[in-house]
């Protein structure tokens, strides 16, 4: 079986844009307390006539993809044809478009409704974007599964390589943050100025954001994606951490997450979370990737946000030491997303 290699990865996030950006924030533990999410530096790939009439969403994940493909040093007109494939992990899509569609139908009837709104509200608009604006032409596919999403659209994106379907994947996960999800947060208990990742009352902060990544078989990058393992149970999730350097966790401050990223807390010999810095969001397993891959590239493990996570009795592991990691998060009631990586 081939493997399945991190080649390039891109990121917008509300600390900024690319890996320069998201790499400060993890330096200083700080991200912005808002929710907007920058998209400025689009123009320097694409245009500004072509995407005037895209939403935030596909905005977010072209100008991503674009970042992940430069990072891997694989240039536009290389991905120009059908040996390049698409896949997009979004829990709950285009939700700037999908509300002012409704609201249009709410105030002025289904004849007043916006045809722009209602075309960017379908969930596989952003991945059809991707795909027109950049000449990709392989297969695409979007992957909507609220928790289970980054998993189940990674594990895509790696089968299609191992069985030679395409030459490169670029995979992009993400969410856009909308008044309605504020209000909902809100009412659970969250909306949080910041995130305590593994406190046990809740401090989910919602906001969006995007990460791209360039998959392939052959060249250097960030590291082997070695296994995925979607829906496991908190002792399956486990066994798979074990013997792991670092455990990074997508621990987002959610109250009812708290006891099974604590349990697997126990079981790993370094555990982080770096949620305070890229905010919560229901894909934020992806960000979490991206900084497992910086890390096992760097050999660099950054402050903990808030003082280190206790949980392990085992001797912390140094930063020059990392050559597996672990990146988990819950994907449903009682079950979690593990990624294992490796050199």
């Amino acid at each position: 079986m081939k493997p399945v290699k991190i080649l390039g990865i891109g990121t917008t996030l509300t600390c900024g844009e690319g890996l320069e950006a998201l790499g400060q924030a993890l330096e200083t533990g700080r991200g912005r307390l808002d929710s907007n999410v920058s998209v400025a530096g689009l123009e320097a790939f694409i245009p500004a006539g072509r995407t005037r009439r895209l939403d935030l969403l596909s905005r977010m994940a072209l100008l991503t993809a674009c970042l992940a493909l430069r990072d891997a040093k694989v240039g536009l007109e290389d991905v120009r044809g059908p040996e390049t494939g698409i896949v997009l992990g979004t829990a709950l899509g285009p939700q700037q478009s999908t509300f002012a569609f409704l609201d249009g139908i709410m105030d002025s009837g289904d004849t007043g409704a916006s045809s722009f709104a209602f075309t960017n509200s379908v969930h596989s608009i952003p991945a059809s974007q991707v795909s027109l604006a950049l000449g990709i032409c392989g297969p695409v596919r979007t992957v909507t599964n609220f928790g289970s999403t980054a998993g189940a659209a990674l594990g895509a994106a790696m089968h299609w390589l191992e069985q030679d379907k395409v030459k490169r994947v670029v995979l992009i996960l993400g969410e856009e943050s909308s008044p309605v999800e504020d209000y909902v947060v809100k009412r659970l208990g969250g909306g949080a100025a910041e995130v305590r990742p593994l406190a046990e009352g809740c401090s989910y902060a919602n906001r969006g954001g995007c990460v791209a990544f360039v998959l392939g078989s052959e060249g250097d990058g960030y590291g082997r994606i070695v296994s995925v393992g979607q829906s496991l149970t908190g002792r399956e999730a486990a066994e798979r951490i074990a013997g792991k350097d670092v455990l990074f966790s997508a621990a987002a401050g959610k109250a009812d997450e708290f006891n099974l990223y604590r349990e697997l807390a126990g079981h790993a010999v370094r555990v982080a979370a770096y949620s305070p810095v890229y905010g919560s969001f229901m894909t934020g397993l992806g960000v979490e990737l991206a900084v497992a891959a910086m890390a096992l590239r760097g050999k660099t493990l950054w402050p903990q946000p808030g003082g280190e996570m206790s949980g392990s009795t085992q001797p912390s592991v140094t930063p020059a030491a990392i050559r597996s990691a672990a990146v988990a998060g819950v994907s449903g009631p009682d079950r979690l997303t593990v990624i294992e990586l490796g050199p």
